[in-house]
C-alpha cells in the first residue's frame, strides 16, 4: 500500500476543483498530437478533460486505490475508452509504447526522493517519447520553500463540506532534514459530522526540494534539451521565488 492510497479517499475534495494548469496541457497537447502520458495521474483531474478533448492518454500511477478513482471518473464522464490506467511506479515504466507529450503534474516529481529514481524516471520517460517529443515537468517552489522554514509547525491546509455533511480538515506539520533537501510532511485528515468523534487520519509523506540547476542536468542527463523554464502556469519567466517551476523539455535523437 503506497501513501496515497491512504489519501486517496481525501483527495478528490481538496484538488478536483484545481484547473489552474489545465490550458497549460491543453495547449501542449494540442501542438504535440496524439498519443499522451501522464505520469502519478492520480484520480484523473487532468485525464478526464483531456479525453473529453478527444485525446488518447496513458496514465500511469503507483496507487491503485487513486486509479480507481481515476477508472471511476473517466466513466461517469463518458471517456474510458480513450484512457489506458496503469499502475506502476514511474520509475519502473515499461510500457511498450512511444508517446508525443509526457508530463508530471503538480510537484509529483518530488516525491522522488533519491537521486537514483529521478534519474530512473527521467530515462523511463524520455524512452517513452518519440525524438521530438515534449516533456513537461512541474514541480512546487514557492509553496515547498516557505514550509521548509516551518518546521514543527501546523499548516491548516483547508476545511471542506463533503456532500454527506461530514467537515474534511487537511493540516499538514513540515519538517526540514538536516543532512538532506527533503521535506517531511505529516499530513492530518480530520473528519467531524455532527455528534460524533472526529476522526483523524494521520500520513507521512517526503518531498524533495529541487533548484533549478539539479533539474536541468538531470534533464540534460537523461537526453532531454530544456526549451523553456517557466514560474507560472501564465507562463511567466522563473524566478528564484516563483510559484512553479515548470520545464518544457524536447527528447533528443
Amino acid at each position: 500500500m503506497t501513501d496515497y492510497d491512504l489519501i486517496a479517499p481525501f483527495y478528490d475534495i481538496e484538488h478536483a476543483q484545481f484547473d489552474e494548469d489545465l490550458s497549460l496541457y491543453t495547449n501542449f497537447a494540442e501542438l504535440c498530437g496524439n498519443p499522451l502520458l501522464e505520469l502519478a495521474c492520480g484520480s484523473g483531474r487532468l485525464l478526464v478533460p483531456l479525453a473529453r478533448q478527444g485525446y488518447e492518454l496513458t496514465g500511469v500511477d503507483s496507487s491503485g486505490s487513486m486509479l480507481e478513482l481515476a477508472q471511476e471518473a473517466l466513466e461517469q464522464a463518458g471517456v474510458a475508452a480513450r484512457c489506458k490506467l496503469v499502475q506502476e511506479s514511474m520509475s519502473r515504466l515499461r510500457l511498450g509504447q512511444k508517446f508525443r507529450l509526457a508530463f508530471i503534474a503538480l510537484g509529483s516529481f518530488g516525491h522522488m526522493c533519491t537521486r537514483q529514481e529521478q534519474r530512473q524516471t527521467l530515462a523511463a520517460v524520455r524512452d517513452h517519447l518519440t525524438t521530438g517529443g515534449k516533456f513537461i515537468l512541474d514541480i512546487s517552489n514557492e509553496d515547498a520553500r516557505y514550509m521548509e522554514h516551518l518546521s514543527s509547525q501546523m499548516l491548516h491546509q483547508g476545511t471542506w463540506q463533503r456532500e454527506d455533511g461530514a467537515l474534511l480538515t487537511h493540516l499538514v506539520s513540515p519538517a526540514s532534514s538536516l543532512t538532506k533537501h527533503l521535506l517531511e510532511l505529516t499530513h492530518f485528515y480530520e473528519e467531524h459530522r455532527q455528534g460524533e468523534a472526529v476522526q483523524r487520519t494521520v500520513i507521512t509523506t517526503h518531498l524533495y526540494l529541487f533548484e533549478r540547476n539539479e533539474v536541468e542536468l538531470l534533464l540534460e542527463e537523461a537526453g532531454f534539451s530544456i526549451n523553456d523554464v517557466y514560474g507560472d502556469y501564465e507562463l511567466s519567466p522563473f524566478e528564484h521565488d516563483s510559484p512553479r517551476m515548470i520545464f518544457i523539455a524536447e527528447a533528443r535523437k
